[in-house]
């Protein structure tokens, strides 16, 4: 379908009206350079840092992506804790119970922000064609596209072409859909690959060669599925899979990247800026809006995450009944949780933070006295750690169960809770500079093993996964425990949980139409959502709406 590039900025304005003044405001100051700027020969880099920056909402928010992918999923819930409702619209309701309309808020933020970033990108790209013409940064604007429309892909099954020759012109541009819309995203990222800069020249927060090479696996991968999004049963043809094994070995074998070995979840904390298994990241700084919601979402009120400062959680989500229950036998896992403080004692101040994973039952950690002027210690001067009891809601010991519901079980001690994420305790309030990893070799290994399984090479899939999980400290399966798609899930959901994937993983080893606690909907037009109501406003007829909405 052919747009015209001013009805493209007509529907990218419109999403970014969506969103507050303050964000236009910003997005004006940011992409309008003068001479003197384009001069300078940092400015290209300064001319693309407006597009990563809209990755922050997506990324590190608990109701953006988080929602979309996770909450959507058999992986979280949102009850309404003790209370009737969130007062959000039924934000989290919604998404859980596969209810959503185009007017659903977090449909309309992330399509806002992906269309935003694309546009964006697109005039990064003619800014740095018209000053330096640096070729590796041009080549970047168009991956950090490719980037956003990835999103737009999987969540909606449409990829815009947005051409920066094309900007204010009436020259038509191209949306894309459906087997299209991956050949098309495949060939922006040929023509770039060669011209991208390298992870060694520029690290993981750029989109470098390497991450092109991921993001083509991805695509493979994934063909089948947004080539037929209502199939029966989707089709992984033998030169999509030797495509994805052989993008994967690239990134494999390559000595730039390596499998973290000494604790995984120093990939989700502080620990992970330049770590050797992220390909892709997105780089935050406390000073320029950094956060992390989804790493206190899932914690109580009365848990406190740094002696420096008053950090506590949100007392929001938590992991379904049927996440908890996939670990059972597999609790050994450090993958699964891992311990820095004893359930009792003290620790020393520069050695306290949260235990992270999976918490269930009684949960401990440190406590102000009754003034608030100090935390309890020991004759030491080290931090008590205590039994913690959920005095600012429900005055009940804080300890966890698996039980949980949308209606029932809904208080605020229900459900095990997602402590994946760090929170970054040299910083106040939800404020983070702990980057965000988009790629990382984890990924790349269970994709390797996915294809190799389409292919029937179940021998091959199972090295690759006890690889994976030999570099985690996790048991190694026998054969007879990986032989099917639902094995495979398992697998995914033990290395990648709550990092915005798990839908995605879910509609394509056919699992989505399952169902769990407070889900029954098998409806197939839910395997995408719903383009919002106000962007097929805007388009004058020329975005039609998905089946079923």
């Amino acid at each position: 379908m052919k747009f015209s590039t001013s009805v493209i900025l007509s529907l990218l304005l419109a999403s970014l009206m969506l969103n507050s003044c303050s964000d236009l405001s910003t997005s004006v100051k940011d992409t309008a350079l003068g001479e003197a700027e384009m001069n300078d020969p940092e400015a290209g880099m300064r001319t693309l840092a407006p597009s990563y920056s809209l990755m922050k909402d997506m990324l590190a928010a608990h109701n953006w992506l988080n929602n979309l992918q996770g909450v959507s999923s058999m992986e979280q819930i949102v009850p309404f804790r003790g209370g009737t409702d969130w007062f959000d619209g039924g934000r989290f309701f919604e998404m859980h119970q596969h209810n959503w309309t185009p007017q659903h808020v977090t449909i309309i933020d992330v399509w806002g922000n992906s269309t935003q970033g694309i546009g964006r990108a697109t005039l990064a790209e003619k800014t740095i064609i018209e000053g330096s013409g640096n070729t590796a940064l041009i080549a970047e604007a168009r991956g950090v596209k490719t980037v956003y429309n990835y999103y737009l892909l999987d969540l909606w099954n449409i990829a815009f072409e947005n051409l920066p020759e094309n900007v204010g012109s009436e020259q038509m541009s191209t949306i894309y859909k459906n087997g299209d819309a991956v050949d098309y995203l495949l060939s922006e990222l040929d023509e770039i690959q060669d011209q991208l800069p390298t992870v060694e020249e520029v690290g993981e927060i750029r989109f470098t060669r390497s991450a092109a090479i991921g993001y083509k696996a991805r695509l493979h991968l994934n063909r089948g599925v947004y080539s037929d999004r209502y199939a029966d049963q989707f089709q992984f043809g033998q030169q999509d899979m030797e495509a994805v094994i052989d993008y994967t070995t690239q990134l494999i074998e390559s000595g730039d990247f390596s499998l973290e070995t000494e604790n995984y979840f120093y990939l989700f904390g502080k620990e992970n800026e330049g770590n050797s298994e992220i390909i892709f990241s997105f780089n935050q700084e406390a000073e320029a809006g950094g956060r992390h919601h989804i790493g206190y979402f899932h914690a109580s009120r009365d848990r406190f995450a740094s002696p420096e400062y008053i950090k506590t959680g949100s007392d929001g989500g938590a992991l379904t009944q049927e996440f908890f229950d996939m670990w059972e036998g597999e609790r050994d896992d450090p993958r699964y949780f891992h311990r820095f403080i004893p359930d009792g004692g003290s620790v020393a101040p520069q050695d306290f933070r949260w235990n992270r994973g999976v918490q269930i039952g009684q949960q401990y950690g440190i406590l102000p006295n009754s003034s608030f002027t100090d935390w309890l210690r020991d004759p030491n001067g080290d931090l008590l750690i205590l039994p913690l009891t959920d005095y600012s809601r429900s005055g009940k010991l804080m300890n966890y169960t698996r039980e949980v519901g949308l209606t029932e079980d809904n208080d605020h001690i229900t459900g095990a809770r997602s402590l994946k994420w760090d929170l970054d305790r040299t910083t106040a309030g939800s404020s983070s500079s702990i980057n965000i990893p988009i790629l990382r070799l984890g990924e790349v290994y269970l994709m390797r093993a996915e294809a190799k399984a389409w292919l029937g090479d179940w021998q091959g899939a199972l090295q690759d996964i006890n690889t994976l999980r030999a570099a985690r400290g996790a048991r190694q399966l026998e054969s007879s425990e990986l032989t099917n798609t639902d094995d495979l899930f398992r697998e995914y959901l033990f290395e990648m949980y709550h990092e915005h994937w798990t839908r995605t993983f879910q509609i394509r080893l056919g699992k989505w139409e399952e169902s769990w606690r407070d889900k029954n909907s098998t409806d197939k037009n839910k395997r995408i959502f719903p383009i919002p109501q106000q962007a097929i406003d805007a388009s004058g007829g020329l975005l039609e709406q998905n089946n079923g909405y």
